[in-house]
C-alpha cells in the first residue's frame, strides 16, 4: 500500500473529472458528499443491456463501468462554487491491463489470481489522497505485486504530470 498526497489538487481534479487521464480505469465505487450523499456502485447491471451489448461486455470481460462513462455524472455533482465536503472514488485496473502489467514484469503470477489493483482517491478536509491497493484471490507471502503496482502508479502519475508526495 502506497499513500500519496496530491500536491496540486486543481491539476489532479481537472485531469480526473475533465480530462481523459483516468478514463480507461474501471469505476469500482464512488461516494460524493455535498448537500446530499451520492453513492455509485460501478458494477454493471447486465440485464439493463441488450443482447449485443451483453455479448460485447462478456467478450471484453467488463463487469464495471469505465470511469469515462460515469465521470460526467460525478462532475455534475461536485461542480459549483463550493467544494464537496468529501469524496471517495475507487478506480480499478481492468483484468486486461493487469495481465499486460504482469507480462511486462519479472513477477511471475497468473492474472487470474488477482482480484484487483486499485486507486483509492479520497478528498476530505481539503486534502486529496491516493492510496494504492491490491487484492488477491489467494495468499502470497511476498509483496512483489504491491511493489509492482506502486511503481506503476508512480510512473503513471509522473507521465501524466500529476504532483504527489508520499505520506
Amino acid at each position: 500500500m502506497l499513500a500519496l498526497k496530491i500536491t496540486d489538487q486543481k491539476n489532479f481534479t481537472n485531469k480526473l473529472f475533465l480530462g481523459d487521464t483516468f478514463d480507461l480505469f474501471w469505476l469500482n465505487q464512488a461516494e460524493i458528499i455535498t448537500s446530499n450523499v451520492f453513492s455509485i456502485d460501478g458494477k454493471l447491471q447486465t440485464d439493463f443491456f441488450d443482447n449485443d451489448e451483453q455479448e460485447f461486455l462478456a467478450s471484453s470481460h467488463r463487469t464495471f463501468s469505465l470511469w469515462k462513462e460515469v465521470k460526467p455524472f460525478c462532475y455534475s455533482v461536485i461542480r459549483g462554487k463550493k467544494a464537496p465536503l468529501s469524496f471517495k472514488i475507487v478506480l480499478q485496473f481492468s483484468p486486461n491491463k493487469t495481465a499486460a502489467l504482469l507480462q511486462n514484469s519479472a513477477f511471475s503470477i497468473s492474472p487470474e489470481m488477482i482480484t484487483g489493483l486499485y486507486l483509492n482517491l479520497q478528498y476530505k478536509n481539503k486534502t486529496l489522497l491516493c492510496i494504492t491497493g491490491t487484492s488477491m484471490k489467494t495468499f502470497l507471502p511476498g509483496k512483489e505485486l504491491d511493489h509492482l503496482w506502486e511503481q506503476y502508479v508512480m510512473d503513471f502519475f509522473h507521465r501524466n504530470g500529476l504532483s504527489v508526495e508520499e505520506v
